[in-house]
């Protein structure tokens, strides 16, 4: 079967062509937009399920603080009601409460150490705490977290306190439980278990961005402020985004914030992830529809030849016809076939020829002034009419920029006509879906105020104009308008009416000395 000609392809080659590159085209976009769906769908779920997973923990860490600063205020009240600590009493009340703290010390208002448990920390009864944190629990004498430190002891740790009042009421120093950020502790042992085997996991930071948690414990009391969800947990935020981390590893991180401690946890899971689960889909997609598009391919060939054999017959008879005369009774019986293509053929012409009257009509309803991108005064003119007609309450304000010639003669028509651009853009963003902002000539603009009595559009225009007066325009300074208003129908039942008033009204403004807003006076007064 020749395909070619010294021409360039057949037809019957093309619309088979077509028709198979179709049908893998088709093939090609069910594929790419199931492994969109499931990919965007399997984003948002990771997401989801991060930042619920981050506000569980939250709600757990904040209900260990309260425990924890509860176990701290118990001790506190027992310290107060003894002059001398037992020792042995201390230690059973440290023993009571090792799951939350690696140390407890009692330190009176001069920061000397009463009582430690356990006392293989690396200070004793009688030393002298030393540390800001320290000076914080007396200065404030209220229970607190501290933010991460590093103590006497070289240790990072954290310090959750609480003051201790005696008997009559007098301050007497503090009791403090220090969590060791860099050993086992409290946190380490609540987030140990939340890690999972596709390399999911979990981090705290403190209020300033230090992480007080991480599976890797090298990082910890290091800054990760410049993470973005870092940034936005530390200012009191929950959430869920992708995010780069500063290894330059992509994730999708669930992120909440803990109040008691302005504390920030993050749940976050390799973007990678999702990878895997892609490829398998695009390869079941494959494998369960290669039988049918196989068939599918040789049905569209064997249509597609079905399609052209007229055409092709018509073609080869055509090229005959040019080299010599054809009896009429040599030409090819394809009477119904040539009927359809004859049928499309006229209707192609006719769709040819409404899209080019289509084309004319939509350039003569054009109505948007090319400089500014605002309506022109033809659409000016048909809106009015129409509200007008539709006896639509409606009010026109009318503006002229100030000196603009001084602009254009100075800076040039270049920054004049941005001058231009600058105005419209400002009147559209202050102008309402429902009114229409047009330039009307010049230097000359208005806006038609939907459904609006003076006193709105004089605070329109009145906004509008200190705006102007108060930012640089283009030209390096700024630049003011004066403005006319009048109303429909209450200063005219015409579009002439109107336009006269509201042109005497902005006349008025600039005889008045310019930059003012001026209001059409009802007739008769």
């Amino acid at each position: 079967m020749n395909y070619f000609t010294k021409k360039g392809f057949t037809l019957r080659f093309t619309i088979s062509l077509l028709v198979i590159t179709a049908i893998l085209l088709t093939m090609l976009t069910s594929i790419t937009s199931a492994v969109q769906v499931n990919r965007s769908s399997l984003i948002d779920n990771y997401l989801n399920k991060n930042e619920s997973y981050a506000k569980k923990l939250a709600s757990n860490t904040n209900e260990l603080l309260i425990t924890m600063q509860e176990n701290i205020g118990a001790i506190a009240k027992i310290s107060g009601r003894e002059p001398e600590i037992d020792p042995q009493l201390f230690d059973d009340l440290f023993q009571e409460n090792t799951q939350y703290f690696n140390s407890i010390v009692v330190a009176d208002n001069n920061r000397i150490i009463r009582a430690l448990s356990p006392r293989t920390i690396g200070i004793s009864v009688g030393d002298k705490i030393t540390s800001e944190q320290s000076k914080m629990a007396i200065q404030l004498k209220k229970a607190f977290i501290s933010e991460p430190y590093r103590a006497t002891t070289g240790r990072l740790i954290i310090l959750i306190s609480a003051p201790i009042i005696d008997n009559s009421g007098r301050y007497k120093g503090f009791v403090g439980g220090t969590i060791y950020l860099e050993e086992k502790n409290v946190l380490s042992n609540m987030l140990k278990e939340h890690f999972f085997g596709d390399g999911s996991y979990v981090y705290v930071v403190e209020k300033g961005g230090e992480l007080i948690f991480h599976p890797n414990k090298k990082r910890i009391g290091q800054s990760v402020l410049q993470n973005e969800v870092v940034q936005k947990v530390v200012l009191g935020q929950s959430g869920s985004q992708r995010v780069t981390n500063s290894g330059g590893d992509r994730f999708l991180a669930g992120y909440a914030f803990e109040p008691s401690s302005a504390w920030g946890i993050i749940s976050q899971t390799p973007a990678q992830v999702i990878d895997e689960p892609m490829h398998n889909l695009v390869k079941r997609m494959l494998l369960v529809s290669l039988p049918f598009l196989l068939l599918i391919l040789l049905l569209g060939w064997w249509v597609a030849n079905r399609i052209a054999k007229p055409l092709h017959t018509l073609a080869q008879f055509s090229d005959e016809a040019m080299l010599q005369p054809v009896p009429a009774e040599n030409i090819p019986d394809i009477k119904s076939y040539y009927y359809e293509v004859r049928l499309l053929s006229q209707s192609v012409k006719i769709a040819l020829q409404n899209m080019n009257q289509d084309l004319t009509h939509l350039r003569n309803e054009v109505k948007i002034d090319e400089l500014t991108g605002l309506a022109n005064r033809r659409a000016f003119d048909e809106v009015m009419a129409g509200w007008m007609e539709s006896n639509v309450p409606f009010a026109l304000i009318l503006m002229d920029i100030d000196h603009f010639k001084q602009v254009n003669d100075t800076y040039g028509h270049v920054v004049g006509d941005d001058c231009l651009r600058y105005l419209a853009r400002i009147m559209q963003l202050m102008a309402s879906e429902d009114d229409l902002c047009f330039r009307y000539g010049g230097e000359e603009f208005g806006i038609l105020v939907k459904h609006c009595g003076l006193g709105r559009a004089k605070d329109l225009a009145d906004r509008l104009r200190e705006q102007l007066a108060r930012t640089k325009s283009p030209a390096g300074t700024s630049i003011t308008l004066s403005a006319g208003i009048a109303a429909f129908p209450v200063h005219g039942r015409s579009a002439q009416q109107l336009v006269e008033r509201a042109d005497e009204a902005l006349y008025q403004s600039k005889k008045d000395g310019r930059n003012r807003t001026t209001v059409s006076s009802l007739p008769g007064a």
